[in-house]
């Protein structure tokens, strides 16, 4: 991994300075993945796009909010900006606040969304014994579901995975039908092994992994 610049935001409410860490390059080496799209990569971090203020209570996408300094790798920030510290990861409270704006694009919306089901998803991942799904867990994918393209599409797996953790296999197998680009083939792939097998569970898929 190489990383890039560290970049000082403001914060638009209560000007506190939020450091963001970037990455010029990267890789999946060793990286774990799970049907619902959560990747762990030691060597391909991810960076948060909406996020929390480390001073107050407001969150952000944070490529919206200005920019105040650049430091190359090893640069110490705090001589500059003394108050500067990591945002905060995004919660579900974060996550819940970013679908409160007016202005929320359908994108936005499903960035937020798929996250956000990704978080419900944590207290599952990897427990063989699933644990029933919560009503806000459930709003979550219905909305997604209304959200969602039909195109061959990232969307329309996220879409067949939607079905799968909801135990409508039908729905999924169904939705998953029709031609996909080569990059989204081995995703496909999984998803309809584990559709045939009536499994919604959210396991890690990497084949190496017991």
């Amino acid at each position: 991994m190489l990383p890039g610049p560290t970049l000082v935001r403001e914060c638009p409410s209560c000007h506190g300075h939020v450091i963001e860490t970037t990455m010029a390059s990267g890789n999946t080496f060793g990286a774990l993945f799970w049907p619902d799209g959560r990747m762990e990569a030691p060597m391909m971090p991810n960076y948060a796009a909406y996020v929390g203020c480390a001073h107050c209570k407001t969150s952000f996408w944070i490529e919206d909010i200005k920019e105040v300094g650049r430091f190359s790798w090893g640069e110490k920030i705090t001589d500059t900006f003394p108050d500067a510290t990591e945002y905060k990861e995004p919660s579900e409270e974060i996550f819940l606040q970013g679908l409160k704006d007016a202005d929320l694009t359908k994108n936005k919306e499903i960035y937020l969304r798929s996250n956000l089901m990704r978080l419900y998803n944590d207290i599952n991942r990897d427990q063989k014994v699933q644990r029933p799904a919560t009503q806000a867990q459930i709003d979550n994918w219905k909305r997604l579901l209304e959200i969602l393209e039909n195109e061959p599409t990232a969307d329309k797996l996220l879409k067949g995975e939607v079905y799968r953790e909801m135990g409508e296999f039908d729905k999924a197998e169904a939705t998953l039908k029709g031609e996909f680009d080569e990059d989204y083939l081995q995703s496909l792939d999984i998803l309809d092994k584990l559709i045939k097998a009536r499994d919604s569970r959210v396991m890690c898929i990497n084949p190496e992994k017991d």
